[in-house]
């Protein structure tokens, strides 16, 4: 019962991994901004991370505009908080920071948490990046795992209040998660086959969506 009460009083705190993924990542990140400007930043977990997984995709963002990819799979919104804390934001100045990140909370926080979470983060990018758009993604839907049998709810929650920061003139709030919900109520599997994960097909209604927003920008 404690760690589970940690957990739930650290969703504004900042958790350093140590595996070796992420140490190997968060050194890439700190390299590749040394290594030119960054206009368009992709941010957060998995979802984001796996962007690269299909070159067609990806690359039609890299080749139009100075892109760079910033994703760990597994990350939580505490980590996402320590890396933008320990350098992932300094020395760039993105024109656009596309955000996505949540859905590993969801087995141990609860919806009012993660939205509280993800606010701040929102927040502290802002901080170091105030002329900066944020696209703030949605939560994606996933399926019942072994935890908890139902996300859904939770998720549309939290994707309903975080549509109300729309209004601030530097966010930009995209939710796509009805796109891979069939009509059983569970995620369409041929556009998430492990029921949390894109493939290709699911990125690339992600971009029919996301990029009007970044050429309007």
């Amino acid at each position: 019962m404690k760690n589970d009460q940690q957990k739930k009083l650290d969703i504004l705190g900042s958790i350093e991994r140590k595996d070796e993924h992420h140490i190997e990542r968060h050194s890439t990140f700190l390299n590749r901004i040394k290594q030119g400007p960054i206009d368009l930043l992709f941010i957060g977990d998995s979802i984001i991370r796996r962007w690269v997984e299909f070159p067609d995709v990806w690359n039609y963002y890299s080749s139009k505009f100075n892109t760079a990819n910033f994703g760990v799979g597994g990350d939580t919104i505490q980590n996402l908080r320590w890396r933008i804390l320990n350098g992932e934001l300094e020395g760039i100045k993105p024109k656009i920071i596309v955000l996505l990140i949540g859905t590993n909370n969801l087995p141990t926080h609860t919806g009012e948490e993660i939205l509280k979470g993800i606010i701040d983060i929102v927040g502290i990018i802002h901080d170091k990046q105030p002329d900066t758009k944020i696209i703030l993604m949605g939560i994606l839907p996933r399926n019942p795992d072994n935890i908890k049998s139902d996300y859904m709810k939770t998720i549309s929650f939290i994707n309903d209040e975080l549509a109300r920061l729309d209004e601030y003139k530097y966010i930009y709030f995209l939710d796509i998660g009805e796109k891979f919900i069939g009509k059983n109520g569970r995620v369409i599997e041929y556009l998430m086959p492990d029921g949390l994960h894109l493939v290709e097909p699911g990125y690339k209604i992600w971009v029919d969506y996301l990029l009007p927003i970044i050429e309007k920008i």
